[in-house]
């Protein structure tokens, strides 16, 4: 299981090389990169949540979303306590608690675990990955929104979260792309196409945003700071572990592998964003998406490997 994601990953660090290239060339600035994000949080990942549901119905997959999305809240929230609790035991600020905790299961589930679900489990994979998506995007909007405010001045109403949780295009897309799953609707050729097209930029867009944004880290400045290694290792190692062994008890097969590999990935690429619009630290955020992506290379080949068998 191993060596499909050992070729996707080295297939995503090529892109995040050009990434890296169009940005030291100038190509490629922060805010084009942002605009990136954009289109990828507003475009091309809905289209594809749509795209990826476009099967024939089974009352068996279908259930198996549904216990996925309750074990992605389980999961996020059981991670959410456990990176409050190691930061409180490191003595963090609140504004750096409430990141490190909020960021640490904020992975990169949009960008990073839809390929990787694909090169192991091809599309059948991919209707449990939407649902992780879907989930996870939630617990942002609601959960991490709070977390991020630590230490500041920005606060919600819940009325806003949930406004904010339910009513954005990945939530509504989802929403259509179930509704159409259920119903065993085939979408017209012509939209199909053009949510296709939408869809196939996806990987390509992410990695060259991820790329973008490792290009203008201080790299050395980074690798000395012990706080992102522990950080990383919760992400990448612990997470997915304690999701193998708690919801190996009421899950099995292929979704709970799918959880598995997904709640190992990375720091989210937009995590920086959301840290700055919420009034945390986005330098720090930068730091947590740079070592966790770079890690990632060498640790979710050996989750797939040694916990989705």
């Amino acid at each position: 299981m191993a060596m499909p994601v050992i070729y996707q990953l080295i297939t995503m660090v090529i892109l995040m090389v050009v990434g890296v290239i169009l940005h030291k060339k100038r190509i490629l600035s922060l805010d084009n990169s942002k605009g990136l994000s954009i289109v990828l949080t507003r475009v091309a990942v809905p289209c594809n949540m749509v795209v990826l549901l476009q099967r024939e119905y089974s009352p068996e997959i279908f259930r198996g979303f549904l216990v996925t999305c309750v074990a992605t809240y389980l999961m996020c929230c059981i991670g959410a306590a456990m990176f409050f609790a190691v930061g409180k035991l490191m003595k963090m600020e609140p504004r750096q608690l409430g990141l490190f905790s909020g960021g640490g299961v904020y992975s990169n589930v949009i960008f990073m675990g839809q390929p990787l679900i694909m090169a192991m489990y091809g599309a059948e994979g991919l209707i449990f990955c939407v649902a992780v998506m879907f989930t996870c995007n939630v617990f942002l909007f609601t959960v991490c929104s709070v977390l991020f405010a630590m230490g500041s001045t920005y606060k919600k109403s819940a009325m806003q979260m949930l406004k904010d949780a339910f009513l954005n295009l990945i939530c509504l897309s989802a929403v259509v792309g179930v509704f159409c799953f259920v119903n065993s609707i085939t979408l017209p050729g012509p939209i199909f196409d053009v949510l296709q097209y939408s869809a196939n930029t996806t990987v390509c867009l992410s990695m060259i945003y991820i790329g973008s944004l490792l290009a203008a880290a201080n790299i050395r400045e980074i690798f000395k700071d012990k706080i992102v290694y522990i950080f990383s290792f919760f992400t990448l190692i612990v997470m997915p572990i304690i999701t193998k062994l708690i919801c190996g008890q009421f899950m099995s097969g292929m979704a709970l592998s799918v959880l598995v590999v997904l709640m190992g990935t990375p720091a989210a690429a937009a995590l920086p964003s959301f840290a700055d619009l919420y009034g945390s630290d986005e330098k720090r955020a930068s730091e947590y998406t740079f070592v966790s992506t770079m890690i990632s290379v060498f640790t979710l080949p050996l989750v797939a490997e040694f916990l989705c068998r």
